[in-house]
């Protein structure tokens, strides 16, 4: 901070804040507050939704949360002729790649809010720079528009699910992100995404995704299976997550089923928001002994989760970060993931957490199986983990990189204005 001489003056533009949930979501919560306890000014520029399938209108127009000035505004609702636009820009944008079909892309995925683009058109001046949080969705395009005709310096962190390029790779995407002072990326897989599509390698800074260790205390184990009604002698596998198909669900509950037989004292707790895809990959299951389902859950309910499993299970098929396991590791417990996505490069095999292939219930039932009889094993997994998180993932971590980074960009700004 010394270099720039002053507290920066930030402005954070993202499809949705507190309370909102989801890890994009998170990330910039922690982000922003952690910089106002640093000094610098803090303002979010945000839709009033909680639920980017809807865009529903329901937060309050503006709120000041730990010191952040979160300036709400109103979006249009997704409706059904909503999705049919942007199913019609999707198909067909990846079948002729016409930039025709860019806008009905945007509108459909949205968050449409013209509120927010006028926004940073009369007040960006007020800010030495602008970052812009969470691809695919269309604020970053027009976020992105604003803020350089306002002569301002952008910062994106897109938090790509690299694995499912057609959620994403748009032109006008691509061409934001090039175009942008500075790129971070939440993993090296990303950064290599990212230079495949045009980014130039000294654009891109590393960062990730980081967690508060106090959030996340050690609690008695027996006490929380208390509080669920688990077996004090149960060995817990848990899932916790939206219940979508690409997280690896399905492998999930297979591998329970096929290892229940043989182990009368497993038991399967899965917890996080319910989908169409989930209720009915579940129904058949309802009444089955030892499996424990929940919809959404509090901070402190995630935490019971945690301290009362044995092990985390999400095989997912394609992340971009994946926060889970960093909550997991807080409270030093082992992990198991997939060979996809972000998850190879934040788990490192045998050290810190297991891998499968996307979808190998065998595979996965082998992991479980290996951690059922190493108890050291399990230890050492999550001991390495939490290792991990404390001196790479947390938010005073995170926010050192970002920090900086801000920092290098506005004095790269400066320099070029005092050449001129």
């Amino acid at each position: 901070m010394r270099c720039w001489g002053r507290p920066m003056r930030l402005l954070h533009v993202t499809h949705q804040y507190r309370p909102a949930i989801g890890g994009s979501e998170k990330y910039f919560v922690d982000l922003s507050e952690e910089l106002v306890r640093r000094g610098h000014q803090v303002d979010v520029f945000t839709t009033r939704s909680r639920d980017f399938w809807t865009w529903r209108n329901e937060l309050l127009p503006f709120e000041r949360l730990e010191g952040v000035g979160v300036h709400r505004f109103w979006s249009l609702q997704r409706r059904g002729y909503t999705w049919r636009v942007l199913d019609y820009g999707k198909i067909n944008y990846q079948r002729t790649h016409s930039s025709f079909y860019e806008p009905f892309f945007l509108f459909g995925s949205g968050p449409i809010s013209i509120g927010l683009f006028l926004s940073i058109l009369r007040h960006g001046h007020h800010y030495d720079l602008v970052h812009l949080n969470a691809l695919p969705y269309a604020h970053v395009v027009y976020g992105f528009l604003a803020a350089q005709w306002r002569g301002l310096p952008v910062v994106i962190t897109p938090h790509l699910h690299v694995d499912q390029p057609d959620t994403f790779d748009l032109g006008c995407f691509n061409t934001v992100l090039r175009r942008a002072d500075l790129v971070i990326a939440d993993s090296e897989l990303e950064k290599c995404y990212l230079i495949s599509k045009g980014v130039a390698d000294e654009q891109i800074v590393v960062g990730g995704v980081g967690l508060s260790l106090e959030e996340f205390p050690a609690w008695s184990q027996e006490e929380c299976r208390r509080r669920l009604g688990l077996p004090e002698d149960a060995f817990v596998l848990l899932f916790l997550g939206r219940k979508m198909a690409y997280k690896g669900l399905e492998a999930v509950l297979q591998a329970f089923l096929g290892l229940r037989e043989r182990y009368s004292q497993l038991h399967l707790v899965v917890a996080g928001p319910e989908t169409d895809y989930s209720q009915q990959l579940f129904a058949p299951y309802t009444s089955l002994p030892n499996l424990h389902c929940s919809d959404l859950v509090s901070d402190e309910e995630k935490n019971v989760l945690l301290n009362a499993c044995d092990v985390l299970l999400l095989p997912s098929a394609a992340e971009a970060f994946g926060i889970v396991f960093l909550e997991a590791w807080a409270i030093g417990k082992p992990v198991i993931g997939a060979r996809s996505g972000a998850i190879p490069f934040i788990i490192t095999e045998e050290h810190d957490g297991l891998l499968v292939e996307p979808g190998d219930t065998v595979g996965l039932i082998r992991q479980v199986e290996r951690l059922m009889a190493d108890p050291e094993l399990s230890g050492r997994l999550g001991s390495n983990g939490y290792e991990k998180v404390r001196s790479r993932y947390t938010v005073a971590r995170i926010a050192d990189i970002v920090e900086g980074a801000y920092l290098r960009i506005l004095r790269q700004r400066r320099n070029q204005r005092r050449k001129l």
